[in-house]
């Protein structure tokens, strides 16, 4: 694998994003609904590039403050390979100055991602209780200060 790269999204990457999200969640974003993503002023939506394609991506949004992942993800082949620490990692620096924490919600059962976001300064603050359905389960709620 070469070289990891990461870049703010371009319309030409949605089908490619929403397919890694489709092979991920159960219940994905439509094409649509990423290319929506883009077109927001207060959102944030990055591609990782590995050996010239999409190999994953991050999408999230600011408001004052603070700032909400929503979805992370790598291509199956590419995942545990420095993907998401990447996508992360740019994320927080395309965020504006004023911005202080971002926020997320995971599986409660995704040991991996949970592990990825501890890695990278994410702290457990609470717990949904059913906040996912198909299958039904607990969302993990876990936030990160930033340090600007």
């Amino acid at each position: 694998m070469s070289d990891i790269i990461v870049r703010k999204a371009v319309l030409k990457d949605v089908s490619a994003i929403a397919e890694i999200e489709r092979m991920s969640i159960p219940q994905p974003w439509s094409e649509t609904a990423f290319a929506n993503a883009l077109a927001q002023d207060n959102a944030v939506t990055l591609a990782a590039i590995c050996d010239g394609a999409v190999c994953g991506f991050i999408t999230g949004v600011y408001v004052l403050d603070s700032a909400d992942i929503y979805s992370v993800a790598a291509a199956e082949e590419y995942r545990r390979k420095g993907v998401g620490g990447k996508l992360l990692e740019a994320f927080f620096s395309a965020l504006p100055e004023c911005v202080e924490a971002v926020g997320l919600e995971v599986r409660e059962s995704n040991s991996a991602a949970i592990s990825l976001y501890e890695k990278h300064g994410f702290e457990r603050v609470g717990m949904r209780k059913n906040f996912y359905s198909d299958p039904k389960e607990n969302a993990v709620l876990m936030t990160k200060k930033l340090q600007k």
